[in-house]
């Protein structure tokens, strides 16, 4: 996963979104195109997801006066 905020993947979410509706008003639901489609906006929203449960967590490293601010998943998700 690459460093996109979460504008960026709302963004993708409703082009992606319209993309599928129109496709399978022309092609059907069950068309192997739409299909696809909507496993790629469903990716998209799971990134989506994972981005929000990320937990900031400060640490401090003592031999420089620097602070470094990772991001920390929430694990039950995963496991679901």
């Amino acid at each position: 996963m690459n460093c996109r905020n979460a504008m960026e993947i709302c963004n993708e979410i409703r082009i992606k979104r319209w993309e599928m509706m129109d496709f399978a008003q022309i092609h059907g639901m069950s068309h192997n195109h739409t299909i696809r489609i909507s496993e790629e906006l469903d990716k998209l929203i799971n990134e989506y997801l994972i981005l929000q449960h990320h937990t900031p967590i400060e640490m401090r490293v003592e031999t420089k006066d620097l602070v470094v601010i990772l991001q920390e998943p929430f694990y039950n998700d995963y496991f679901l």
